[in-house]
């Protein structure tokens, strides 16, 4: 065979990848309106939940800084006791874990009213993986010292996933 069979080959083959490439979403953007961004899991089922879902709930918003970003931001999505309300684990102590596999449990204790939330949004925009989204559990450090406690900096679990009752 000819360097020119090769060359053309090459050619033919690096324009194919550029196709498959170019026609696959980028996973570091954003998720798609209608992707299971959280599954909450009870004993007995499990609720897969969209941005639609997680927005249609009522909305916390608060300003705050963290460990992990620069400058305050303002953080807003839904208390994630009325996340855990859609499955029936209020009161519960859960397993959150996140898309890298980090996993840890919070407490029943940690789960107040207001906070912690699940963020949807940093400064009213969607959120992507690179952003540590699309979902970040997110408590309003400034707030108390409460909030500036290392059970508290365990449990802001980004790139939220799965929600599930822990061992009891």
């Amino acid at each position: 065979m000819s360097r020119t069979y090769f060359k053309q080959s090459r050619s033919v083959l690096a324009a194919l990848v550029a196709i498959v490439v170019s026609s696959v979403p980028l996973s570091g953007l954003h998720a798609s309106d209608d992707a299971v961004l959280l599954t909450v899991e009870n004993t007995t089922r499990a609720e897969e939940l969209d941005r639609a879902a997680l927005e249609a709930l009522p909305q916390v918003s608060f300003e705050t800084t963290t460990i992990w970003t620069e400058g305050k931001l303002r953080f807003s999505g839904p208390a994630l006791r009325d996340v855990l309300a859609e499955a029936d684990l209020l009161g519960r102590a859960v397993i959150a874990e996140a898309a890298n596999d980090y996993r840890t449990t919070l407490s029943a204790d940690l789960i107040g009213d207001k906070f912690p939330i699940v963020a949807t949004r940093i400064n009213g925009e969607p959120f992507g993986v690179r952003q540590k989204g699309p979902l970040w559990i997110i408590f309003p450090y400034d707030l108390s010292d409460e909030f500036q406690r290392e059970a508290v900096f365990a449990g802001s679990v980004w790139q939220l996933k799965r929600l599930r009752p822990a061992e009891e």
